[in-house]
């Protein structure tokens, strides 16, 4: 006679139960996360990742006390593109601008990246913010859901992505970082889509995300290798990649050359071994790139040690979470070798990154911003192919790396001192454009002198739609300089202050830690 599941009692009954819950668990950790739950999760994440790390709410962030004057620059150009469709003046440094266009080094392409959608939240100090909030939930919700990861595979990304810390704590800023970082995330999963399904809008998904990283940053050509390995035996596909790739390149080479203005002769990127290349030096090119090469890696060390020895440093941190990261990157693709399991994505993820840093070393530098980007594509290349020691290797990253990048500390906040001054400052501007009524781009743009102990959070004061020229002190005191710009920002007493007003120049505001002179008469042509 049949027993009644009710009768079934003792250890045997118990156990029969507790396998049924295990089974139950483990289907529920292969099921993939729909559309909308990846979205909630990804919200969810990271507003605890916030929370966790910062004791600011998000609405009380204030940028213009933050650090990297790389924000102001971002969030004026984006705010003109909001209010005016574009600049009315110039951005650049040195006096220096486009060829073709207004804006500064990062060219347009990035800037209305970022403007796009910050038509959502207007034009405030914080646009870039929440921006960058938007593009690494997407960023994150999509890769899951592309990639078809599982609970479980979901748990590790996220349980990761907030030990290595760094890459999270760049999207909560006015930088671009959450861009490239969404960008790096979407072609990831968009490649491991289009393998699985084929699907057209995968392959849309993908190509844009490769065309558009590579476009804003070069030496993403090389992340084309993604979809590439997934529509190889697709060959109108492969063509179209091939197509895509020199294009995206091409119109990053005419942006470069065109459409941003030059960074300082003595910063950004450094061609000097191209150039010896080119002339017909080839042995100098490759002396003098593993020297700077090898200069670098001797000042990274320096950084390195004290990380290592609790002393954390900026550098030494990232460089120790790229090398904890590649170190379980390549231990998983060991094992997966041995074991014969899929390492095509970890492979590449490696080769790619041990280029860039190659790259970066030779021609830019190691800022930690950049070496991210290798660390959240050898993460995600390690989650989709679901290593199984990956279970136990990024636990223990992420109790490796935890205790030295977790923190709690507060974001920047409103400084009323501060704030009064650039009110003053905003509408002392206003006014005297109001009252010149130019259309002349030089009429619509202030150079800031760099040097003069003058915050450059203070830029953010500059009115919506106008330019400025980031020039060094140095520059602007020297009156073999020509100062093409109507107004100049600089500080007290300084050599700057002396040129300006020994050439007639006359004080339009001033305020307790600036001053701003206008030119008289008509400007210098550019």
């Amino acid at each position: 006679r049949p027993v009644p599941r009710c009768s079934v009692h003792g250890p045997a009954g118990g156990e029969i139960m507790m396998g049924n819950r295990l089974q139950k668990i483990q289907k529920l950790f292969k099921r993939t996360p729909n559309a909308l739950f990846c979205l909630l999760g990804a919200v969810v994440f990271l507003a605890g990742f916030y929370f966790l790390r910062s004791r600011t709410p998000l609405d009380e962030i204030w940028l213009p006390t933050a650090m990297n004057n790389d924000e102001a620059l971002y969030n004026r150009q984006v705010v003109s593109v909001i209010t005016h469709g574009g600049p009315q003046g110039y951005f650049g440094y040195q006096e220096g601008t486009a060829d073709i266009g207004r804006f500064s080094t990062w060219g347009p392409f990035l800037i209305w990246a970022y403007a796009i959608p910050g038509f959502l939240y207007g034009s405030s100090f914080n646009v870039v913010l929440w921006v960058n909030i938007l593009f690494i939930a997407l960023g994150i919700a999509g890769f899951a859901r592309s990639a078809k990861l599982n609970w479980w595979q979901c748990i590790i990304l996220c349980g990761t992505m907030f030990a290595v810390t760094q890459p999270l704590s760049f999207c909560f800023s006015g930088a671009s970082e959450g861009l490239h970082y969404a960008l790096t995330l979407v072609l990831m999963g968009g490649a491991i889509g289009m393998e699985r399904t084929g699907k057209r809008g995968y392959f849309l998904l993908t190509a844009a995300a490769c065309a558009l990283e590579t476009i804003v940053r070069p030496y993403a050509l090389l992340f084309w290798v993604f979809p590439l390995m997934a529509v190889w035996k697709n060959k109108r596909r492969r063509y179209a990649c091939f197509a895509l790739m020199a294009a995206s390149l091409g119109i990053s080479l005419f942006a470069m050359a065109k459409l941003a203005a030059p960074y300082f002769s003595d910063g950004g990127m450094d061609f000097a071994g191209v150039q010896l290349l080119f002339q017909g030096h080839p042995i100098q090119a490759v002396v003098y790139e593993l020297s700077r090469i090898w200069d670098y890696l001797k000042g990274a060390w320096k950084e390195i040690v004290p990380t290592l020895q609790s002393n954390t440093t900026y550098i030494g941190n990232g460089c120790v979470i790229l090398l904890a990261t590649t170190a379980v990157t390549v231990a998983c693709l060991i094992w997966d070798v041995r074991h014969g399991r899929r390492i095509r994505l970890k492979a590449a993820s490696l080769c790619c990154s041990f280029i860039i840093a190659l790259v970066l070393l030779g021609l830019y530098n190691i800022d930690p911003r950049h070496l991210m980007m290798m660390v959240m594509l050898q993460l995600a290349a390690v989650v989709i192919e679901d290593s199984k020691p990956a279970a136990v290797y990024l636990p223990l990253l992420l109790l490796a790396l935890l205790p030295m990048n977790f923190s709690r500390g507060t974001m920047p906040e409103k400084n009323e001192v501060m704030a009064a001054q650039m009110e003053v400052v905003a509408e002392a501007l206003d006014a005297s454009r109001a009252e010149d009524n130019s259309i002349d781009p030089w009429d619509n743009t202030l150079a800031y002198s760099y040097g003069d102990d003058v915050f450059h959070g203070y830029l953010y004061a500059v009115p919506d739609g106008m330019g400025i020229e980031f020039d060094k002190n140095s520059y602007l005191w020297d009156a073999e300089n020509p100062i093409y710009s109507r107004y100049v920002m600089c500080g007290h007493g300084t050599r700057v202050e002396e040129r300006l007003l020994a050439e007639n120049w006359q004080e339009l505001v001033s305020t307790e830690d600036l001053v701003i002179y206008k030119r008289s008469g008509t400007h210098l042509e550019g």
